[in-house]
């Protein structure tokens, strides 16, 4: 667990604090979901920007998870980008809650019970 979850943020200049900001809380909560998911290969985050010019920004986040069996999709739209990575966030976490662990043996305590 010692290595990071590849993550990648097209559509923002990387120079910019709420890249940062998003890109430390995105990878924060695929530190978390790693413990549940382990096999996360790659995520990716996909910001699409409207009305730049004006006072105003309308954006269209889609973040990508990318797991050695499947891969996970998540899009929001907004005219904050910080509410919408809190909500891809909280997308992603309440995802691990329906991953389910099946053992790969039967427990030693249940072999008699029959």
């Amino acid at each position: 667990m010692s290595n990071n979850i590849p993550l990648f943020v097209v559509g923002l200049p990387k120079d910019e604090p709420v890249a940062e900001f998003l890109m430390s809380k995105f990878r924060h909560t695929l530190e978390k979901a790693r413990k549940i998911l382990p096999e996360i290969i790659e995520a990716k985050i996909l910001v699409k920007s409207q009305n730049i010019e004006g006072t105003k920004t309308h954006y269209d986040v889609k973040s990508t998870v990318i797991t050695s069996k499947n891969r996970l999709s998540y899009t929001q739209s907004g005219w904050d980008i910080l509410k919408i990575c809190d909500e891809l966030c909280r997308k992603l976490e309440g995802e691990l809650s329906k991953h389910t662990y099946n053992r790969q043996r039967e427990s030693i305590r249940k072999r008699g019970v029959n």
